[in-house]
């Protein structure tokens, strides 16, 4: 019988948790301002996927439980604060509420604005082998050795040099990397996107929305997970070379400004 190659297997033999702590802080619309605050530090731990498309390969396949450890969508600490302000200009307000033209022109304006922020993603950090150098002779997703004493991040840690590659060590052969999965993480980033919106009303069933928003306000860059093989050497690994985020629109991308105008009756 000729030998069989590598091949998926999907199973429910997989454990996971998750624990997380959730504060939330809310002011009701008063005097024009509403706020709202949300705080999250979680852990979620695994030693498999978690379906629908998510996959895990295991280092040593006859421990899987050996494999357990952060999960792939482990983010540590999450913050999420929103707010909306009525400027208090114009009819009904507490300034410029006559009918004058500066009451007009100032009033009907609300700004808005979600900031959030986050903790960086688990990064599975591994290592190019030769099946031969293998006891099992799968040669997916090994993981090297952590040299003892070194830190596993660079000092200062820039998006050239991410991870310190003298952490890292080729494992002897017949025995498999003592690095755990996913004990590398990735940047952190915070996103600020606001919105103007001015109604303008036009008789008792016609108005006009105007209204700008910007993502990203400050254009801050949100930079992708760094080059996670060891194997790939000086110039690569631990390199950033991508944005969290190139699409036109969600968490990570560059500076985007919208804007809408609507009739409404």
């Amino acid at each position: 019988m000729p030998d069989f190659g590598q091949y998926g297997y999907k199973n429910n033999l997989g454990n996971s948790n998750f624990h997380s702590l959730q504060v939330s802080l809310q002011r009701h619309l008063t005097s024009g301002w509403l706020w709202g605050t949300q705080y999250m530090w979680s852990h979620g731990m695994a030693d498999e996927g978690f379906g629908a498309g998510d996959t895990t390969n295991i280092e040593n396949v006859s421990c899987i439980k050996c494999d357990y450890s952060s999960s792939d969508i482990d983010i540590r600490q999450s913050l999420s604060v929103n707010s909306v302000y009525e400027l208090p200009f114009g009819r009904g307000k507490r300034f410029l509420n006559n009918a004058s033209a500066a009451g007009k022109i100032l009033g009907g304006w609300q700004l808005s604005g979600i900031a959030s922020a986050s903790s960086g993603r688990p990064i599975d950090i591994e290592i190019d082998r030769k099946a031969s150098a293998l006891p099992d002779g799968n040669k997916k997703s090994q993981r090297p050795d952590l040299v003892h004493g070194m830190s596993l991040y660079s000092a200062p840690r820039t998006i050239n040099n991410w991870f310190n590659p003298l952490a890292f060590a080729d494992p002897a052969k017949d025995t498999w990397g003592n690095l755990g999965r996913n004990v590398g993480r990735g940047p952190g980033y915070y996103e600020i996107d606001t919105a103007l919106e001015k109604k303008i009303p036009i008789n008792e069933w016609l108005g006009l929305d105007f209204r700008a928003e910007a993502f990203n306000l400050f254009n801050h860059p949100i930079y992708g997970d760094p080059d996670s093989d060891v194997s790939d050497g000086a110039g690569e690994f631990g390199v950033i070379t991508s944005q969290l985020n190139s699409g036109a629109t969600g968490i990570g991308s560059s500076r985007r400004l919208q804007f809408m105008l609507r009739l409404e009756f």
